[in-house]
């Protein structure tokens, strides 16, 4: 198998584990095969990051935000630059009340169906809108897939690029107990937790947060973003 093709089947092994939490035996795997991506934190301490995608939203991205507010809890959204330009002050917000805000595209097109020069620009343009000017800059692919080649356009940019470890496939809406189930279950320390607040109907996602955030503190994990564990790329 080419080395192209493997980082392609690396990134889909990221859709196949929406559909259930990663047993912790397979996120090891995943690392030792493909070091290029970021599954979980790199970190022996009990924490784990919680992060959201494809936002912002002008009806979820507020609920998520009055939750973290709530349960005093910091987490990392992965934007996406045109609809940061529409919601603007919803970026500003997701800032000012400390959260980490990466790069999750600009126009959500999926990753892989872009040329090298088309990610290049549609990379920077996210970057310039949602003002990642510092480290650390982490990308996370529009549809969870990526090329070799767009790796080395991201080295170039120093980003890191982050997937995940616990999933609930919730852009397809699965019941709240569900995404609740599913999450829970891949609640380890150094656990990298991946919802929506944005692309469809999120409430689901929404209503199953507090129990995924009660379950983790239970458990004694502690949140943090990914600025804490994530290396410069």
């Amino acid at each position: 198998m080419s080395r192209k093709s493997t980082l392609t089947v690396a990134a889909v092994a990221g859709v196949i584990g929406a559909v259930v939490a990663w047993p912790q035996p397979v996120v090891h795997l995943l690392q030792v095969l493909f070091p290029n991506i970021i599954w979980q934190l790199r970190t022996r301490d009990p924490v784990i990051a919680l992060t959201f995608d494809d936002g912002p939203d002008p009806i979820y991205t507020p609920l998520v935000l009055e939750l973290l507010r709530a349960f005093n809890v910091t987490a990392t959204f992965f934007l996406v630059g045109e609809r940061a330009r529409r919601y603007s002050e919803l970026l500003q917000q997701i800032k000012a009340e400390g959260h980490l805000v990466a790069n999750h595209s600009d126009s959500w097109r999926r990753t892989i169906q872009l040329n090298d020069a088309e990610f290049e620009r549609d990379l920077l343009c996210a970057e310039q809108t949602l003002g990642l000017h510092t480290a650390p800059k982490l990308f996370r692919p529009a549809g969870a897939m990526i090329k070799a080649s767009q790796l080395r356009v991201l080295r170039k940019h120093a980003y890191s690029v982050v997937l995940g470890s616990a999933y609930a496939f919730d852009p397809y809406r699965p019941p709240t107990r569900y995404i609740e189930w599913a999450i829970t279950r891949g609640l380890k320390p150094g656990a990298i937790v991946v919802l929506h607040d944005s692309g469809g109907d999120r409430s689901n996602s929404v209503q199953a947060l507090p129990a995924i955030i009660r379950n983790a503190q239970a458990a004694g994990l502690r949140f943090v973003s990914l600025s804490a564990c994530v290396p410069a790329a």
